[in-house]
C-alpha cells in the first residue's frame, strides 16, 4: 500500500467514531498548547531579562561590600574608593566610575506620595547607566560638592506625583526633606530584581549620605551600597576588574595573604547567572506542560486499544483475505500517528494564537505588555514530540491487533 492509501484508510477508520476521535485529539491539542504556551512565556521572560541587563551595558563591573567570614561584620565601600578609582591613569582599562548609595524613601508632592528607591549618585551615573534626560538637567559635580538638595525623577515617579505639571523647578519632599526637581529621565525600564529605573529618584550621593541617611558610619566616610565601574570596552572588562581589585586592595591596606574586604563581579557574570535561572524556569515550565502531553498520549493508546477490540472481526477478515501482520501493524500505527499529527498541528496554531494574545496583555496604564516568544524550535520540538507520542503509544495496540489469529478473530462476537 502507498502512503496516501494508508493515510486515507486511517482517516476513514477514525471518522467512523468522530466523537471519540475528537476527544482523543483534544488531549493531544491541550498537551501541545500547554508546552508551546508555557515555554513561550518562559522564553519571553528570559529574553526580557537578558535584554534589560544588556541595555545597561556589557562592560560594567560591580563592587559591593563583603562580610567578615568570622564576625559577619560588613565592610565599608566608600566614596573615597570611588574617587580613587576615578583618577586618570596611563593605559587604564577603567573608563568611568560612579558610586551608588541606595535607600528607601517616601516622596511627597501635595497630597500625592510614592514609596520607592532613592539613589545617591554622581554625574557619571548618567553615562555609565546609559540614561537620557527627558526634561531639565542631570545631577552635576557641583551638586555633589555642595550637597545640594536637588532630585532627578524617573518618568513614572514624575507622572505619578506631578501629573501634567512641568516637573522641573517643583519641590518634592523626600523623607520629610524638601528637594527641588531639576530633571526627569526618559523612559528606561530595567525592573528585574528590583525597582525599575523609571520608578526611582536620584539625588547627589553626598546629599543622600549627610541629609537623608540614618546609618551610623565612620565620621567623614560616605559609605556606599556599591560602585559601578565602566570598562573602556567589552574586551577590557577583565583587565579593568583586575585593575580595580589591585587599587582597592592597596587603598584598604590588605596584605597579600589576606582576603578582599569587598566583592567584585562583572556584568557578564550577572547576565550568565540570570540566563541560567531563566533557562531553568523555562525547562521547568516545559516539563510541567509535558505531563499534559503524556496524558494525551495515554488517551491515544486507550482509544486504539478500544478500537482493536471493536474491530476484531475486521482484522480477522483482512487476515483471511491475505493481509500480513505488518499490514495490520502499519494500519493501527498510522491511525495513532495521524491522530497525534493533526493534534500537533492544531495545538501549534492555538499555542501561537495564545502567545499572541498573552503578548497583548498590559499590566497598568503605563506598563509594558507581557513579553512572549514563539520560536520555530519550540514548534518543531512540540510537533516532533506529538508524532513520537502517537508512534510510541500506538505500537502496543497495533502489536496486539497484528497478533490476532484469523480464526479467533472471525469467531469474535
Amino acid at each position: 500500500m502507498s502512503i496516501f492509501a494508508i493515510l486515507k484508510t486511517a482517516l476513514n477508520s477514525l471518522s467512523t467514531n468522530k466523537l471519540r476521535s475528537g476527544l482523543t485529539l483534544l488531549g493531544i491539542v491541550i498537551g501541545i498548547l500547554s508546552v508551546i504556551s508555557l515555554m513561550g512565556m518562559g522564553k519571553g521572560f528570559e529574553k526580557s531579562v537578558t535584554d534589560t541587563i544588556e541595555s545597561l551595558g556589557s562592560n560594567l563591573i560591580y563592587i559591593t561590600p563583603s562580610r567578615d567570614s568570622k564576625s559577619g561584620t560588613p565592610s565599608v565601600i566608600s566614596l573615597k574608593d570611588a574617587e580613587i578609582l576615578s583618577e586618570k591613569r596611563e593605559n587604564s582599562a577603567i573608563k568611568s566610575v560612579t558610586p551608588e548609595l541606595v535607600q528607601m524613601g517616601k516622596i511627597n508632592f501635595s497630597n500625592n506620595w510614592k514609596y520607592t528607591q532613592v539613589y545617591g549618585i554622581t554625574q557619571n551615573y548618567k553615562s555609565v547607566r546609559n540614561l537620557e534626560i527627558k526634561h531639565g538637567s542631570f545631577i552635576s559635580d557641583l551638586h555633589v560638592e555642595n550637597m545640594s538638595e536637588v532630585v532627578v525623577l524617573g518618568i513614572n515617579t514624575a507622572n505619578e506625583l506631578l501629573g501634567n505639571r512641568n516637573p522641573v523647578g517643583q519641590f518634592v519632599r523626600i523623607n520629610g526633606r524638601s528637594m527641588q526637581v531639576i530633571g526627569v529621565l526618559d523612559e528606561k525600564g530595567g525592573g528585574f530584581g528590583g525597582v525599575s529605573m523609571d520608578d526611582r529618584a536620584f539625588i547627589p550621593v553626598t546629599t543622600a549620605h549627610y541629609r537623608l541617611s540614618t546609618s551610623n558610619n565612620t565620621p567623614g566616610t560616605v559609605a556606599l551600597a556599591s560602585i559601578v565601574v565602566e570598562a573602556a570596552n567589552s574586551d577590557l572588562v577583565n583587565k579593568a576588574l583586575l585593575e580595580a581589585t589591585s587599587i582597592l586592595r592597596f587603598n584598604h591596606k590588605i596584605a597579600s595573604d589576606e582576603e578582599d574586604d569587598f566583592e567584585i563581579i562583572n556584568q557578564q557574570d550577572v547576565l550568565d547567572t540570570f540566563k541560567t535561572v531563566t533557562q531553568g524556569i523555562t525547562i521547568f515550565l516545559g516539563a510541567i506542560a509535558g505531563i499534559s502531553l503524556l496524558v494525551g498520549g495515554i488517551g491515544v493508546m486507550n482509544i486504539m486499544l478500544v478500537s482493536v477490540t471493536e474491530r476484531t472481526r475486521e482484522i480477522g477478515i483482512r487476515k483471511s483475505m491475505g493481509a500480513k501482520r505488518k499490514d495490520i501493524l502499519l494500519q493501527f500505527v498510522s491511525e495513532s500517528i495521524v491522530l497525534s499529527t493533526i493534534g500537533g498541528m492544531v495545538g501549534i496554531f492555538l499555542g501561537w494564537l495564545t502567545l499572541y494574545f498573552i503578548g497583548q496583555i498590559q499590566f497598568g496604564d503605563d506598563a509594558e505588555t507581557f513579553r512572549t516568544e514563539f520560536t520555530l524550535g519550540i514548534a518543531m520540538l512540540s510537533f516532533g514530540v506529538s508524532a513520537a507520542t502517537g508512534l510510541f503509544f500506538g505500537i502496543f495496540p497495533a502489536l496486539r491487533a497484528s497478533k490476532l489469529q484469523p480464526v479467533e478473530a472471525l469467531r469474535y462476537q
